[in-house]
């Protein structure tokens, strides 16, 4: 039985077009053979492709060169090959051919199942030994490395062995034909490599210079082209919009593959056996999903809303913030889910699109928002390793808490924010949920600019607000876990404990000319801010553009969203002064509460929780998200909103739902401290699934 096997009708998956540009020429399956070997070179040359040697025709009927994947007009080639073709059926079939353009197949391999890009990697030398076996499609092959003599079946065996632990994309139907890069001809050859009952079908030498990672691939063995396969997963979780691979262009296109499943779209990864962290490339392999904010050249920016999706065209740029990240290394698969347009939702009012599921506990509790599908992608899958997020009012550490994973709303204007999605300027900010800390802080590190380790100690004082305290009488199980976490961190750092009240301090020590009331000065800063400049930077052209496109309709939005912009247009002069009222603030703040401190950075740490760590399930509606009787309009200073208004980092942690807070550009020392929290056996390590599994 072959290892490769095609699924169903999804083996090619092919569009009607124009001839292709870029595919390859057509005459090579000429029925009668009449284009000899020299017309092809000249065809192909003529038209700047490559010509190669094909042994034997799939189809048995000629051998000789073909034209390998030129970059060729498809009408070009035809008139070419009329040029030495006789008329007569069969002569020249590149008509029908060169309007069929192959954008990948799906296969599975050993019963697990890839995507199988249609671009190649590389290109080996053909091989009579694949080519007869079954006159196949595809065949599974592993590239391996011998550096010296040492190469042996032993060390093949253990290389077999580490891969098979370590990457979900490779499996022993891969060693089906095995190629070997050499850099020394003492270097013993395995004719007959058999791994746990699996022979290998062709050993095969190539040169070490071969500029193709080691790993698996799929392999035409009619024309040698490589190809990456991707391992296809489903989204049971629905935290993604849809899956995506990366273009030779250096552009993305939607993943053009999908797996059975009730609901769920699928995402492909590549082996992580391709990559190596490097110091040009930290983040090498590292697989990352972004929330659909974000624009990304080659695909539509959907915002989760089906009208803005529909609207406006794929976007010919990326986010310089995710550019970061690629240039870095990281890999790209897939876009994430958003409430619309990023704004406070809660699971019912999710209208367009579903919410994501949370897989902690029982499977349905709040996801939180608005990166709702980095939340929950992030606790859900092991193939996935870091989600792009943004945080304007609490939109990473909301899901951060509810999912238990990590989450961080950076200090505000550390990355430019072009190409994304605006709530609020003043607030929004690009941060990441992750489960790994160590993936974390090197994301943290690529992407932020002026990230340095600006300490020489940790902050010896530790405030507290609103937490339980070890003097409290009946406290519950999850309040007994603050409590010692607190303890821990305090013994941990030889720091002091103290209670902060923000409130009751502004009245003691307000500016001049502000009033005593904190809650009456800026209790509406951020709604005002957040809905005037949405409307302005997002709502009016929008609609604009919209109407435009649909004979002059308006578009469906979402509840909350929709009772923000409404409610925004009730304030026609009020974005001046609470502009004015947060700057205010800020200054307050960093003096007064949280000022910097020249050796650890921050003089202190606050530690805060949003709400209490309870079940809350999705399907209880209870009321609208909103304040006052107002939907979508989040009235009130409450504590989440005071880093948005301050500007200072503010990071979640798996533990208690508690988050942390530090001095204004204290980023680079937080993550430091988690990092040694985490290795301290502090904070744990979170795996994804239903429990966090602590290890």
């Amino acid at each position: 039985m072959r290892a490769v096997s095609f699924i169903g009708v999804l083996a090619t998956i092919i569009s009607l077009a124009a001839a292709d540009p870029h595919g390859a020429c057509g005459c090579q399956i000429n029925t009668d053979g009449a284009l000899d070997d020299d017309t092809t070179d000249t065809c192909c040359t003529r038209f700047g492709g490559e010509t190669s040697f094909l042994t034997t025709s799939r189809k048995a009927r000629f051998s000789g060169k073909y034209c390998l994947h030129g970059k060729i007009d498809g009408n070009s080639w035809y008139n070419c090959c009329r040029q030495f073709l006789p008329e007569g059926d069969g002569a020249c079939p590149w008509v029908a051919y060169s309007n069929l353009v192959n954008h990948g197949a799906t296969v599975s391999v050993n019963g697990a199942l890839y995507f199988v890009h249609p671009e190649p990697v590389g290109f080996l030398p053909l091989s009579h030994s694949l080519h007869h076996q079954g006159l196949v499609e595809f065949v599974p092959a592993t590239i391996f490395e011998a550096t010296d003599n040492r190469f042996d079946e032993s060390s093949l065996n253990d290389t077999v062995k580490a891969w098979l632990a370590e990457d979900d994309v490779f499996n022993k139907g891969f060693l089906q034909a095995i190629y070997v890069k050499k850099d020394s001809d003492d270097v013993p050859g395995l004719l007959n490599y058999q791994y746990q009952g699996n022979t290998s079908s062709l050993w095969k030498e190539i040169d070490y210079s071969f500029n193709v990672p080691n790993g698996p691939y799929i392999l035409n063995p009619s024309t040698g082209s490589l190809h990456t396969p991707y391992r296809l997963y489903l989204d049971t979780q629905g935290a993604f919009t849809q899956g995506v691979i990366p273009l030779s262009s250096g552009s993305f296109a939607p993943l053009p593959a999908a797996l059975p499943g009730s609901s769920s779209i699928s995402i492909g990864v590549p082996s992580r056996i391709y990559y190596t962290p490097t110091d040009d490339y930290p983040l090498a392999g590292v697989r990352i999903g972004v929330k659909d904010i974000y624009d990304v050249h080659g695909l539509k920016t959907g915002a989760g809303s089906r009208a803005y999706y529909d609207t406006y065209p794929e976007a010919n740029g990326t986010a310089p913030a995710l550019q970061h990240l690629l240039d870095a290394g990281a890999v790209l698969v897939g876009k994430m889910k958003t409430t619309q347009y990023a704004a406070p939702e809660n699971v019912r009012d999710a209208i367009d699109y579903q919410a994501p599921f949370n897989p902690r506990g029982d499977g349905y509790q709040e996801v939180g928002s608005s990166s709702s599908g980095a939340g929950a992608g992030i606790a859900s899958y092991h193939w996935l390793d870091l989600a792009l997020g943004s945080d304007t009012g609490g939109s990473i550490r909301i899901p951060a808490e509810d999912n238990g994973i990590f989450g961080n709303r950076p200090t505000h204007g550390l990355v430019d924010l072009s190409r994304v999605i605006p709530l609020g300027p003043e607030f929004d900010t690009a941060g990441f949920l992750a489960r790994d800390i160590e993936i974390w802080s090197t994301a943290c590190r690529v992407m932020y600019s002026n990230l340095t380790a600006n300490y020489t100690r940790y902050p010896k004082r530790v405030l507290t607000y609103d937490l339980p305290s070890a003097k409290d009488t009946d406290i519950s199980d999850s309040d007994r876990v603050i409590v010692q976490f607190i303890d821990r961190l305090a013994k941990f750092l030889s720091a002091d404990l103290a209670t902060f009240n923000h409130t009751e301090e502004w009245s003691r020590s307000h500016p001049a000319g502000t009033p005593s009331d904190l809650q009456e000065f800026v209790g509406s800063t951020w709604a005002v801010i957040s809905a005037k400049q949405q409307t302005l930077l997002v709502r009016d052209p929008f609609f604009k553009d919209y109407a435009a496109a649909y004979d002059g309709r308006v578009p469906f939005v979402n509840p909350s969203t929709h009772g923000s912009w409404s409610w925004s247009d009730t304030l026609p002069s009020l974005l001046d002064e609470a502009v004015a009222n947060k700057t205010i603030f800020k200054s307050w703040w960093d003096e007064v509460m949280l000022p910097k401190n020249a050796e650890a950075c921050s003089e202190s740490l606050m530690l805060y929780t949003f709400k209490h760590a309870t079940p809350e399930y999705r399907s209880d509606y209870g009321s609208a998200m909103g304040s006052g009787g107002l939907v979508g309009v989040l009235l009130g200073l409450n504590i989440g909103f005071i880093s948005p208004m301050a500007g200072n980092p503010d990071f979640s942690i798996p533990i208690g739902q508690v988050k942390i807070m530090a001095a204004e550009g204290c980023d680079g020392m937080l993550l430091d401290l988690i990092n040694d929290l985490v290795k301290a056996g502090i904070l744990p390590q979170v795996q994804p699934g239903n429990k966090l599994l602590v290890s």
